[in-house]
């Protein structure tokens, strides 16, 4: 890209690239499609590859490393237990109720068998088990929770449906009225100590209670090996790590991480918004412009505000042209609102890009918008500049006539005497000038034109 320094292509070359994959893929030739088949719908281009962005570290990031076991410990099993067949048969009516989300006849059984069954600790494990997933279905969190981890505690059931129910219990702080992260956090890293190899999803949960809790730097590793051990990592991953960083102040690892995030869903309008706003934030403003003009390309700009910002993006990067020219793109499509202010703005955008018949067009739009003749005062400066003094005289004219100049009053009559002189009017001139020496910012100019006028006359005569 024209606008990066040589040691910033390369990221942006990459999303280049991806933008240009997307953009390809959104495509379709008419030529295909022309033989005699009008009343096809057309097939809707496929989506793009998905495009795993290669992992960069940030500051936070850098020393994180993967939780839990890689193996299953060398050791003692946990023993295989059995229902007593009485209680299985409960059981199984037990499942017929849940079967046809009959929670209340559940529960009526299973609190029967809770009595029946204290003295046998497997068969209070499963009853238990049973009444938490019934409170669970019912909404009832608070009881699930309960008999969950009185499940948990007596390290009876198999490991796999243990840890299952760990998971459930994490979920469930964080799911709750209030909700208790805390304790999410706890039971969680509890069981990050005995799981083998974790999943992506166990990760995740770990890091949203630590965000849910505002611990926004104990978020950061859990989403970090989340994403690394993914192959298809979900961007609200991304969305949760780049936030993280934001709030940790490290806004350079937020446009690390929200670049990484563009690359694997670069279909995403947000995206592009938010990594442009990010290097804004980092005062890369250039950076910003080139992220936010890709987005353009691709229609992904839909707001007015979104043309303005482009706009301003344009100014600040001095590419006068190009913001006059996506302001008055805006403007004429209807995406921007047509005021009084925003012809002025494009006009002004014009004016600066040395395009005076722009200028003139844009501050005219803005000047049949608007009560006072500012613009039009501003229209007959231009028309100083190209030496069109007829339609100077014209401009200023009616910029007095309307009014409303405030501090550019006397400005506006010292430019009409000039004018007016330009055109062989001396006579109005010096009536024009006359009223601009009552006007102390520029009395001193209307004195010396007054005097370079009579001269003038003199000197003719």
């Amino acid at each position: 890209m024209i606008y990066i320094k040589k040691n910033k292509c390369v990221s942006i070359k990459l999303l280049v690239f991806i933008t240009s994959l997307v953009m390809s893929f959104g495509s379709i030739t008419a030529a295909e499609g022309d033989a005699g088949k009008e009343l096809e719908k057309p097939t809707p281009p496929p989506p793009p590859p998905f495009i795993k962005a290669p992992i960069v570290d940030t500051k936070f990031t850098k020393d994180c490393k993967p939780l839990g076991l890689a193996k299953a410990p060398d050791g003692k099993k946990r023993r295989t237990h059995a229902l007593s067949p009485s209680n299985f048969r409960k059981m199984e009516r037990v499942a017929e109720a849940m079967g046809e989300e009959l929670w209340d006849e559940a529960i009526a059984i299973l609190k029967e068998l809770e009595i029946k069954t204290a003295g046998r600790p497997y068969d209070l494990a499963k009853t238990s088990e049973y009444l938490g997933y019934s409170y669970l279905s019912k909404g009832d969190y608070n009881r699930a929770i309960d008999y969950f981890r009185k499940v948990i505690d007596m390290k009876i059931l198999p490991v796999r449906s243990e840890q299952s129910l760990i998971r459930n219990v994490a979920g469930l702080y964080l799911t709750i009225e209030p909700p208790q992260p805390d304790k999410a956090m706890g039971i969680i890293n509890a069981w990050f100590k005995t799981a083998v190899r974790p999943k992506a999803t166990d990760y995740v949960l770990l890091g949203q209670a630590a965000i849910l809790g505002k611990q926004y730097s104990k978020s950061i590793c859990p989403i970090r090996m989340a994403i690394n051990i993914s192959d298809r990592p979900k961007s609200s991953w991304y969305d949760i790590l780049v936030a993280a960083h934001y709030e940790n102040s490290d806004f350079v690892g937020a446009a690390t991480i929200a670049k990484e995030r563009l690359i694997s869903f670069p279909e995403s309008a947000k995206y592009w918004r938010q990594l442009s706003g990010l290097y804004n934030k980092l005062e890369r403003s250039m950076e910003a412009l080139v992220i936010y003009e890709l987005a353009y390309k691709q229609n992904m700009l839909t707001k007015g505000s979104e043309y303005k910002n482009l706009s301003s993006m344009y100014a600040i990067n001095d590419l006068s042209y190009k913001s006059a020219a996506i302001m008055e793109e805006g403007l004429n499509k209807g995406i921007i609102e047509a005021t009084e202010k925003t012809w002025k703005q494009a006009g002004g955008g014009w004016q600066s890009a040395r395009e005076n018949n722009k200028a003139i067009a844009a501050y005219t739009k803005a000047g049949n918008l608007s009560e006072n003749g500012l613009n039009e005062m501003r229209i007959g400066v231009l028309y100083v500049d190209k030496e069109k003094w007829g339609k100077a005289v014209q401009s200023f004219e009616k910029a007095l006539k309307k009014g409303g100049l405030k501090k550019s009053t006397g400005r506006t009559h010292l430019n009409l005497g000039i004018a007016l002189f330009n055109t062989g009017n001396p006579n109005d001139a010096i009536k024009a000038l006359r009223k601009a020496q009552t006007y102390k910012g520029v009395k001193r100019n209307a004195n010396q034109w007054i005097a370079f006028v009579k001269d003038s006359m003199q000197s003719k005569s």
